[in-house]
């Protein structure tokens, strides 16, 4: 027997950036609740999507395999035990001890800032659950406790579950109405290789930023602005609250204790490209980045002309993942 899910990825506006000193260390074989230290806001990303399969097998323990028929994904030793790891939690949850063979893809890349990590949690606690719940002849849990079980295996993979908008402030995520609920995305891809500090390490090492003392207030604050911004429909001032926001996670990175950053040399080019645009136009994309040096692009669906200006500026020096155009 197979069972199948998908889950897409998002991306966070206000971001969320160091755990929670009052983690349960005993809750979860990766030794952590990821429980945030503030608030978060992401924006759900359907065309980035990751698949998962799980089929029956005879074999003592899981088993991860690539996917096949999607973009070819290969996770490294220390990634498969993650990922197996949280299929393991959530079968102890549900008194489940038989085996899979677990196969996952994206249709994105993975490990470079693209959220692959949210969007491949949440298809896989959504797949496990689905057939667990379908072999015991249980009904399925609610959207909020997926969103919470899947948040203790990757802490961003909680706000997957929710659409266009997604808050998170605890346990699990929950959708937020607002404006704006057809956003169109953009990538510039910078660089696609994997990067040297996950963000697990990252979530880590900020806690030694003399910086992070006063970042849960700062991003309380500015997700506050931010709603508000995007209720009243301010569209610049929702620009600045998210360029604002980025800038200060990465550098909570660059004033860690080693310090370590992910920005490239195009990185800057491009965002010294996106702020020009702004200046000139009065108007542009929301502009954001997770840990890595690629960029996010958000923009209104009447900002098409934008949109096409932003591509024929950024396309002859960086890729773009553009799939609407």
């Amino acid at each position: 027997m197979t069972w199948f899910a998908s889950a897409p990825a998002n991306i966070a506006l206000i971001k969320y950036m160091g755990k929670s000193a009052n983690n349960n260390v005993l809750s979860h074989p990766n030794n952590t609740r990821n429980t945030p230290t503030n608030p978060s806001l992401s924006y759900t990303l359907n065309h980035l999507q990751s698949f998962v399969e799980l089929e029956h097998s005879s074999t003592s323990c899981d088993q991860w395999q690539p996917l096949p028929g999607h973009t070819p994904l290969a996770l490294n030793e220390q990634e498969q035990t993650r990922f197996l790891s949280h299929l393991s939690f959530i079968k102890k949850q549900f008194h489940y001890s038989a085996c899979f063979y677990v196969r996952s893809s994206n249709n994105f890349p993975a490990s470079c800032g693209l959220a692959s990590s949210a969007s491949s949690f949440a298809a896989l606690t959504r797949c496990a659950v689905q057939a667990i719940c379908e072999q015991q002849n249980r009904p399925l849990p609610s959207i909020q406790d997926l969103s919470a079980l899947s948040r203790q295996g990757s802490g961003s993979s909680c706000r997957s579950f929710f659409e266009p908008f997604a808050l998170w402030q605890q346990d699990y995520a929950e959708a937020l109405p607002l404006p704006y609920p057809s956003l169109r995305h953009m990538t510039v891809i910078v660089s696609q290789a994997q990067k040297k500090v996950s963000s697990s390490q990252a979530h880590q090492a900020v806690f030694t930023s003399l910086q992070f003392e006063n970042r849960p207030q700062r991003a309380q604050t500015r997700l506050t602005q931010l709603i508000h911004a995007l209720q009243q429909q301010d569209w610049f001032r929702a620009y600045q609250l998210t360029w604002q926001e980025f800038w200060d996670m990465h550098a909570l990175f660059e004033t860690a204790t080693p310090p370590f950053g992910y920005f490239l040399p195009g990185t800057m080019m491009a965002l010294h490209l996106l702020r020009e645009y702004w200046h000139i136009h009065q108007d542009g994309p929301l502009v954001t980045m997770d840990a890595g040096p690629n960029i996010h692009l958000l923009f209104r669906p009447e900002q098409q002309t934008v949109y096409q200006e932003i591509a024929d500026t950024l396309s002859p020096h960086f890729q773009l993942f553009t799939p609407h155009i």
